[in-house]
């Protein structure tokens, strides 16, 4: 999979850098969530109580708080999507879908709704994305993201889906919106590919990896629970995010100047051209020699009377 362009590389790290720069002090060091029984221990009950604890469950991991009332509103997709047709979910009525051979994809995602309730908020929850466990935690990690925003008075970006998106990694829900990003539903006649996301697999994917290296987590953790595709898409951002360290160490130390564009963007290196760069980079200095020990007396002494024998000799020779 190819990487994004370089202006898009340059907006991503730029807003991830905003982000960061704003509130990387109240998020701490957040744990990279995966979609596992480390993180949802939970039995899942598919009807409304079910999907409000998995909600609840996945806001705990979010720097909000606990209190905050949080309602879910199951709507039904503006493009008619039912999740019917074959019984397989892959096809339906929706002119986007179809029972006919070969491979379909959803044209644009649909548009993440968090709506302030006043004294709380209300999230809608298209009904389909109930019945597929990927396409939900991906939908409720988004949400996750648009209420950071919302409570930090940042919710009403022109962009707000991918703000909230860009927030969303960055408060560690980066693999289950990856994974969300591109996924496979077999149907009677071919392959569906559902994206429940705003930003693609390899821009999701360039999140990630600078998520993982800024927070020292090891990339096989988050590479273990993608596809194939969006594995893919991890592993090409992370040659890239290893081929400019001077991101991640900016990530660290002054993410500030990301936000103010000051970086430049280089090309992914050779892994001989990213394991020598790293080893250049982290190389010790160099030892600085030690003092000279000062001789004491009875030391000079004898220096003297070797030099002056070494000097008899040589002049009667």
């Amino acid at each position: 999979m190819d990487l994004p362009s370089d202006d898009t590389l340059k907006h991503l790290v730029s807003r991830y850098g905003a982000f960061v720069a704003a509130h990387g002090a109240a998020i701490g060091k957040p744990a990279l969530l995966l979609p596992t029984g480390e993180f949802f221990p939970d039995e899942f009950k598919g009807d409304a109580d079910g999907v409000a604890a998995f909600l609840k469950r996945m806001l705990s991991y979010a720097p909000l708080s606990a209190e905050l009332p949080v309602g879910l509103r199951f709507v039904e997709p503006e493009d008619g999507e039912s999740g019917g047709g074959c019984g397989s979910g892959a096809c339906s009525p929706s002119k986007k879908a179809s029972c006919g051979p070969g491979e379909s994809k959803d044209e644009t995602p649909r548009g993440l709704a968090v709506h302030d309730a006043g004294e709380g908020y209300v999230v809608d929850l298209s009904i389909p994305d109930v019945g597929h466990s990927i396409r939900l935690a991906a939908t409720l990690a988004r949400a996750a993201g648009a209420l950071v925003l919302l409570e930090a008075g940042e919710g009403d970006a022109d962009d707000a889906d991918v703000a909230s998106e860009i927030a969303a990694v960055a408060c560690g829900y980066g693999v289950l919106l990856l994974s969300g990003s591109y996924v496979y539903a077999k149907g009677c006649g071919g392959v569906r590919v559902h994206q429940s996301t705003t930003l693609a697999p390899a821009e999701l994917g360039v999140l990630l990896a600078l998520f993982v290296r800024a927070h020292g987590i090891k990339p096989g953790r988050a590479r273990g629970q993608l596809e194939v595709t969006t594995k893919e898409a991890f592993d090409t951002a992370l040659a890239w995010v290893d081929s400019n360290t001077d991101l991640v160490a900016a990530l660290q130390t002054s993410p500030e100047s990301l936000a103010h564009g000051l970086f430049t963007v280089g090309p992914t290196k050779s892994f001989l051209g990213r394991l020598f760069g790293k080893k250049s980079a982290e190389a010790p200095p160099p030892v600085a020699a030690a003092p000279r020990r000062q001789r004491s007396a009875e030391e000079e002494r004898r220096i003297r009377e070797s030099r002056a024998l070494v000097e008899e000799a040589l002049g009667k020779g």
